[in-house]
């Protein structure tokens, strides 16, 4: 596509050298809307490793005629059959629902239509884009590109004032401590598996999902700590796993969980409360006294009580929003009630 500009602002490709300004854009937003630091340099460099990712060709920065870049976008489409292409974009908060952001987002929507030409004819192609709730100029930004909201997204949190009520384990749970080669693939099967049942998951190849989580999870530099993945075994199978992480909260650190999941056979069984009450206490024994998760509001397993009979609580929001390119049969998952 060639370069678009708008009163002095052009869009151009993003290099690694640019990952200290892209961090300071998405954290200036960040700041001003959900009164946090989204990303740190390390995290933004890890994850535009991710295989899949092509640097110049799927993120963009659009900079100001005075030379400084004021925001950047993703267009991701990593999927073996990318029915759901994502984007991702920031924006300083004085440029939020401009001309300037429409240029960004316009982008972004092209170069998702890229995947059109990689999905056979009878599916559905929809692009996904979440942004924090209540931001009124992005919000008419996005339904004036053809957007609609269509589903929700908790940030839930707890604060511990004293040490967490102790773990009760379902019968026949055994934890195990994880190793990286031994464990890995095996919590990525049970995580597979227990995310088929969640909005929005595609099946893909188990070698190509295997190589993203491995690097996601644990190459990216997003604050590994093998002591944090709690892997929940009946007997030699993996029942349920939960991926906890150090995250920054304040002058300190908060514990986030990254993922919980329980497979089929071991639900309403009280697994994940113990997966997540465990973690509490993990947390608490290294003084970081919150934990923190993101959770689908309408979520088909019913996490959001599940969170909510641990005590947690809603503190942000975002909108799903969705961008239909193409009609057609779904591959997504959207119900699992057959």
């Amino acid at each position: 596509m060639a370069t678009q500009e708008f009163e002095g602002y052009v869009l151009r490709p993003v290099v690694v050298e640019d990952v200290n300004a892209v961090t300071s854009v998405i954290n200036q937003f960040s700041k001003i809307f959900a009164g946090l630091e989204e990303e740190a340099a390390e995290e933004v460099l890890g994850f535009w490793k991710t295989p899949g990712i092509d640097l110049e060709q799927d993120m963009r920065a659009i900079i100001s005629p005075t030379g400084e870049m004021v925001g950047y976008a993703e267009a991701l489409a990593w999927n073996e059959v990318p029915v759901n292409p994502y984007i991702f974009q920031r924006i300083v908060p004085e440029l939020v629902g401009s001309p300037a952001q429409a240029m960004l987002l316009d982008w972004a929507v092209e170069r998702c239509k890229d995947a059109l030409a990689r999905v056979p004819e009878e599916l559905r192609v929809a692009i996904g884009l979440h942004a924090i709730a209540g931001i009124e100029a992005q919000h008419d930004l996005l339904i004036s590109r053809g957007f609609k909201v269509t589903r929700h997204v908790f940030e839930m949190g707890i604060d511990f004032e004293s040490e967490p009520n102790g773990v009760t384990w379902p019968e026949g749970i055994l934890l195990r401590p994880f190793e990286v080669e031994r464990d890995l693939a095996a919590v990525y099967k049970a995580h597979d598996e227990a995310f088929s049942d969640h909005f929005g998951h595609v099946d893909e190849g188990f070698e190509a999902g295997l190589k993203r989580f491995r690097h996601l999870m644990v190459e990216d530099g997003s604050e590994f700590d093998p002591s944090l993945w709690f892997v929940a075994m009946h007997g030699d199978e993996v029942a349920g796993y939960l991926v906890g992480r150090k995250k920054p909260h304040g002058a300190g650190h908060l514990g986030w969980i990254s993922i919980l999941g329980v497979r089929r056979p071991w639900r309403k069984h009280g697994l994940g409360l113990a997966l997540l009450q465990h973690a509490f206490g993990a947390f608490y024994e290294r003084r970081w006294m919150r934990a923190e998760l993101d959770v689908d509001a309408g979520s088909l397993t019913g996490a959001v009580r599940l969170y909510e009979r641990a005590g947690m609580r809603e503190v942000r929001r975002h909108d799903r929003y969705e961008k239909e390119l193409r009609p057609g049969k779904e591959l997504m998952t959207t119900d699992i009630s057959n």
